[in-house]
């Protein structure tokens, strides 16, 4: 039975590891050798290798019997099933929100926007790598958007689709600094809620998840993306 300072270790070595993949620290298909974290961490291997297979787990750390571990690959054909399955989800969760939400529901997407806006995305010793702060606030914002869709299914799947998207969110990061107004598509997406347009919340939202792609999608072009940063990043 593993003891609860082990379960404590475990559990702070994995959601460290988790916050440098998804903020970019870790790069797409780099090896992560579970001695090497063993001692750079100060912790057990039985610790980096239960971390590293929960983060296995959610798809963000491949697991080989050859290979060990590695950061997940990113591909073009993945971002762009990725983006269609999100589409389709997403965008009748939030209409079927927006048509269905009580006061209660716009009390908490008014206080979910607020923060999102409030909450610096990236630090000024770091532009590339979007905070901790800033992602949980993101990943709020956009569960509150559907939070009153009243299907409990399509809730927990959203929000797994979202953090299928986080990696690429930082790669659309990247390629693109500052010329996406992300503050302003995230602003039209409440006040569209909040003026109760089912429709036009889903088109934005629609929009704003396939910019991302986008983004990311033209600056790898027709290759799989690598682990090596862009020169101009």
């Amino acid at each position: 039975m593993t003891s609860p300072q082990a379960r404590s270790l475990t559990e702070g070595l994995y959601r460290a590891l988790r916050t440098e993949i998804l903020s970019g620290r870790f790069a797409a298909g780099q090896r992560l050798r579970p001695g090497e974290l063993s001692q750079q961490r100060g912790v057990s291997l039985n610790v980096v290798r239960e971390a590293l297979n929960r983060l296995s787990g959610e798809g963000l750390v491949d697991a080989s019997p050859q290979l060990g571990f590695a950061v997940v690959q990113l591909s073009v054909e993945d971002l762009d099933d990725l983006t269609a399955l999100r589409s389709l989800v997403e965008c009748s969760a939030i209409r079927t929100s927006v048509e269905q939400g009580s006061l209660g529901w716009e009390t908490e997407l008014v206080a979910a926007h607020h923060r999102l806006a409030r909450t610096p995305m990236t630090r000024p010793d770091g532009p590339d790598e979007l905070t901790p702060e800033w992602m949980q606030a993101h990943n709020d914002f956009h569960a509150a958007t559907m939070s009153a869709c009243g299907n409990g299914r399509i809730t927990a799947l959203t929000a797994a689709l979202s953090e299928s998207a986080a990696i690429y969110r930082h790669w659309s990061r990247v390629y693109d600094r500052d010329s996406r107004d992300i503050g302003g598509e995230h602003r039209a997406i409440f006040e569209a809620a909040l003026a109760r347009d089912a429709e036009l919340t889903g088109r934005l939202h629609a929009g704003h998840i396939r910019r991302t792609a986008d983004i990311v999608i033209a600056a790898a072009g027709a290759r799989e993306l690598t682990a090596t940063r862009p020169e101009s990043a």
